[in-house]
């Protein structure tokens, strides 16, 4: 098969797309964060014949949709739209390892996952923003906005800066090291349309002395990832007083997780992206001890939960 312009373009191909921690804390939007696991696994063939089909499996995935709406397809599709080849079909086949709704980047990875791999088939013919511009389209098709906080370091890995959305641009920072990132998720009832839900709760205005605090938090995230200070970045990651509040009334027992894991020893704790999963920045080998500190906290409150220690991944989407 070839490409609208005359390229070779492979058959099929299998790529992984990682989970991601987005905002860390202040930075609603623009910061986010690739860990080492777990993935989403998408195999993707295309075929000149028939309808775009997806079939979804794995963890959540009774709750996926596998519709033409699906992130992977409509990523998937909007690399094709880019790159003039409209007329080529997809069929994908969507191994869920990143849990849905939980604040662990579950669209995102699926979004990136299907540009991607669509790219990859057609021999690479965006440049790294373009395609993250398609990745996006998933993201708007899976929740209403098409924010990059997940799906950029999915598709990146890494720490990913969004500096700018009016065009779209990135920065990868240095890689978190020397520390252990806690994950603690909840077993809470959630709406279908969590995210969405989550960002109806934030205020539409907010005052100028907790902007000020704010752009200050976000300021200490940035220099301590930068400056590899472990401590500057988790009083960073710690002193969202705009997004966090908002949406901390949606996780039963927040407060006392939070502090569950500051007072053993973590670096700073927030919620996972729109949560309700939290996330906590733990000294090597503290991780374990951290998270069972946040898992009984969650428990004081009647709420069960599971945890899990991560590293933060240099590696976004790839072959597998």
């Amino acid at each position: 098969m070839v490409t609208k312009d005359g390229k070779e373009m492979r058959d099929m191909i299998k790529v992984s797309a990682p989970a991601t921690i987005a905002n860390l804390g202040p930075g609603y939007d623009l910061m986010g964060m690739a860990l080492d696991r777990p993935f989403d696994i998408l195999e993707v063939e295309f075929n000149q014949d028939g309808e775009d089909a997806i079939s979804v499996t794995g963890v959540g995935s009774e709750t996926i949709s596998n519709a033409l709406n699906n992130a992977s397809l409509v990523a998937g599709r909007a690399v094709l739209k880019k790159t003039g080849n409209e007329k080529v079909k997809l069929s994908m086949r969507l191994n869920k390892g990143v849990p849905p709704r939980m604040g662990m980047g579950s669209s995102g990875a699926s979004s990136a996952a299907g540009a991607f791999a669509v790219n990859e088939l057609l021999g690479r013919p965006l440049e790294p923003e373009a395609l993250l511009i398609c990745a996006m389209e998933g993201e708007r098709a899976s929740c209403g906005a098409a924010h990059a906080d997940n799906v950029a370091p999915a598709l990146f890995g890494g720490v990913i800066v969004i500096t700018d959305y009016s065009p779209i641009r990135v920065c990868r920072l240095n890689v978190i090291e020397g520390a252990e990132i806690v994950v603690v998720s909840p077993e809470l009832e959630l709406a279908q349309e969590k995210t969405k839900l989550a960002r109806e709760v934030l205020p539409k205005e907010v005052p100028l002395s907790k902007l000020i605090a704010q752009m200050s938090a976000f300021a200490s995230l940035i220099a301590g990832i930068t400056n590899k200070d472990l401590k500057l970045l988790g009083s960073g990651v710690s002193r969202d007083v705009i997004i966090e509040p908002a949406r901390s009334v949606l996780i039963p027992g927040f407060k006392d997780v939070k502090e569950a894991a500051l007072s053993n020893g973590a670096y700073g704790c927030s919620i996972s992206g729109a949560g309700p999963s939290l996330f906590a920045i733990a000294p090597e080998g503290e991780g374990i001890r951290i998270g069972k500190a946040m898992k009984d906290a969650f428990g004081s409150h009647g709420v069960e939960a599971a945890f899990s220690t991560h590293k933060c991944n240099k590696e976004g989407a790839r072959v597998v």
